[in-house]
């Protein structure tokens, strides 16, 4: 028994940690079944009691791909050719428009990058890439290198905003890949409205300049909709509404100065480009210190930010001294779940990320809507920060009608300022934008203008000054990778190449459903197969190895819930594969056990040297397979990946099972003095 007690201890962990992980799976069945029997109110209701749960079961569950789930496989073609249309700067040159018309029509299963394409065609005529792209100091191979990275950023534009936009469409678990040099592949499980999708994904991205609502009338609005949850006005101690910013305090969501810098509003500067009249500069250079003493300033006001979750701040009608937590958020409900910060000067309100469903499920409800006036709009911000181990989201009240669009911007450069030696994004504007851009700035200086995109906020900077020229810049980003994100946000307001569906294949539920019975039958059936023979030829020994198949099982779907791996019908294939390779094992086992015993030697003796003298085999075999298994999921795609990683779960999952878990059982049942048959 002593000299089990670890393997024992292991296997005990590892059920326990497989259980563990496979429970949201069982959780989310069970909410599903509870949802299914629900309608209208009751539906909603059980939603918004149940939110925090219904989020931690889906994201914990094993996930369902798109053949088990059903949806909608969509391939979109990146217009590489609009592109390069785009890019020239002889617009109007009959050859080139000739050559690119052409190139529309080049098979898509042509090898033949379409950049060769294009400078064979132009080699013919005697011209070159130069000839249209370049500049009189660039080489021939700087202009196809600037072309190649043109194309490559498209593409990747396109891909951001697929995502942002299949995320704000509410589709859970999407895969999305760029494949190929023009291609995007998306698969959407659970949708069942292919006409939306495709105005979704095939749209021009929205990128708008909008002005923030001043502090007092978003927090008045913000009033309103908490009045409508409590079902009364929000009266101070004289009877007349209270709407004033410091009536509404939080004294726990004061960030530190690390994280104010990536997410507190009012901390980027909107800035004059440097080519500028003295002025301007000298104009610049009082902004600048005026700027940095509001930022010391600011940045003083430190407490512990850890409090944040959980904590319903100080939060309080002025008529009451002191509220309850339980008080409080009967009284302030929407302040309970949207706290704000009195020292930043601002109306933001700060959510915390498992209460983001419910402040979404309160602003489409339809008295909340009837009461929010309709000049406002809320918006949540792009990326979200930590504080006290929570995630928190920014929730910003906006001017709804935007005051720039995206369509103005011509270029977006990401870079590192010399000066302060940060990260900083330039842009510039067309000349009709910059008219525009001047006049904004100059009309709104210590305002702030938030950049939006497909109704999410990147970025909320202060409008320092007015900006002429069209040259601008934004500083205040966390790292080079944030800046270089708002380039290719800031940049895909104007997407230079158009996205086309390719190929669009709908998979209806009922056939995932019915995928999921079949590959569950098809298992069941094996395992029971399996099992029965190896309980008729091995006898004892055949029942451990099924107990050791089925603690196989347990630990293969356990691994894939713990990854948050994607369960495919090919998966569920590897599954069944990995229960014969399992069954194999315990043969190559058995029959070394049972040539030990025909040599004269001793049970207990026949099983160490069995499974010593068969462990080399073993282990082949599988190495074997896990080298094809990595072969697969590295140059495969999809379907094949699902196989090969349910394959990889599956073969590291038996080897543990196989070699330790049966040989401390064979050892239990000899030390009882268990008669133990193998056939």
């Amino acid at each position: 028994m002593k000299k089990n007690l670890l393997r024992i201890i292991l296997t005990v962990i590892f059920i326990a940690a497989a259980i563990m992980y496979l429970l949201p799976t069982y959780q989310d069945y069970q909410i599903g079944k509870q949802l299914a029997g629900l309608t209208g109110q009751d539906s909603l209701d059980f939603v918004t009691k149940n939110a925090d749960k219904i989020k931690k079961s889906r994201d914990g569950r094993i996930k369902l791909g798109l053949d088990l789930k059903g949806g909608m496989y969509v391939v979109l073609d990146v217009d590489v050719v609009k592109l390069l249309q785009d890019l020239t700067k002889k617009k109007d040159d009959a050859t080139l428009n000739q050559i690119l018309d052409d190139l529309r029509n080049v098979p898509e299963t042509s090898d033949i990058p379409l950049m060769e394409i294009l400078k064979q065609k132009l080699k013919e005529k005697g011209l070159n890439l130069k000839s249209f792209y370049g500049e009189v100091r660039d080489s021939e191979a700087d202009v196809e290198a600037k072309l190649n990275k043109e194309v490559d950023n498209a593409i990747d534009r396109a891909v951001e905003i697929v995502r942002n936009r299949i995320d704000q469409y509410g589709v859970a678990e999407p895969q999305i890949q760029k494949i190929g040099g023009k291609r995007i592949i998306v698969e959407l499980p659970g949708i069942n409205n292919p006409g939306e999708v495709r105005k979704l994904l095939q749209g021009t991205a929205l990128l708008q300049f909008q002005l923030l609502k001043d502090p007092e009338s978003a927090v008045k609005v913000m009033q309103s909709i908490n009045s409508i949850l409590v079902g009364k006005q929000i009266t101070d101690s004289t009877g007349t509404k209270s709407n004033k910013l410091d009536s509404l305090k939080s004294k726990d969501l004061v960030t530190s100065k690390d994280s104010t810098k990536k997410e507190l509003a009012g901390k980027n500067d909107i800035k004059k480009d440097t080519t500028k009249t003295k002025k301007d500069i000298a104009k610049k250079e009082t902004n600048k210190k005026d700027s940095t003493k509001t930022n010391k300033k600011d940045s003083t006001k430190k407490t512990d930010t850890s409090k944040l979750a959980g904590d319903t701040s100080n939060l309080k009608d002025t008529s009451q001294a002191n509220l309850s937590e339980e008080e409080f958020k009967l009284k302030f409900p929407f302040f309970y779940l949207v706290r704000l910060n009195e020292q930043s000067g601002t109306a933001d309100g700060y959510v915390r990320e498992q209460d983001k469903e419910k402040v979404d499920l309160i602003l489409k409800r339809e008295d909340v809507k009837s009461i929010i006036p309709s000049d406002v709009m809320f918006a949540w911000s792009q990326r979200s920060f930590e504080t006290g181990g929570e995630k928190i989201f920014t929730l910003y009240c906006l001017k709804k009608d935007a005051e720039l669009t995206g369509k103005v911007i011509e270029d977006a450069r990401s870079n590192i300022d010399p000066q302060s030696n940060t990260p900083i994004v330039s842009m510039s504007m067309s000349s009709e934008g910059s008219a525009d851009w001047a006049r904004i700035t100059g009309a709104n200086i210590n305002k702030r203008c938030a950049i939006v995109l497909d109704n999410v906020v990147y970025s909320a900077p202060v409008i320092r000054s007015k900006i002429s020229g069209g040259n601008s810049q934004i500083e205040g980003m966390g790292s080079v990778q944030e800046a270089k994100l708002l380039e290719i946000v800031l940049k895909a307001g104007a997407l230079p190449a158009p996205l086309k569906i390719a190929e669009e294949r709908s998979i209806g539920p009922s056939l995932g459903e019915d995928s999921i019975k079949k590959g569950l039958t098809s298992s069941l059936v094996a395992l029971l197969l399996v099992a029965l023979f190896m309980i008729v030829y091995y006898r004892t020994g055949g029942s451990i190895a099924d107990l050791a198949l089925i603690i196989n099982v347990l630990f293969v779907v356990g691994i894939m819930a713990s990854f948050k791996a994607t369960l495919t019908l090919p998966g569920i294939a590897g599954l069944v594969l990995t229960l014969g390779m399992a069954v194999d094992t315990n043969v190559l086992i058995f029959e070394r056990i049972r040539e030990e015993m025909g040599s004269g030697k001793p049970f207990r003796t026949s099983v160490d040297i069995g499974y010593k003298k068969a462990f080399s085999a073993i282990i082949d075999a599988h190495v074997t397979s896990i080298i094809t298994g990595i072969i697969l999921y590295q140059f495969g795609t999809g379907p094949i990946q699902g196989f090969a990683l349910t394959l990889l779960f599956g073969l590291a999952a038996n080897l543990f099972t196989a070699i330790v878990i049966t040989h401390f059982i064979f050892d239990m049942l000899i030390e009882k003095g268990k008669h133990v048959s193998i056939g």
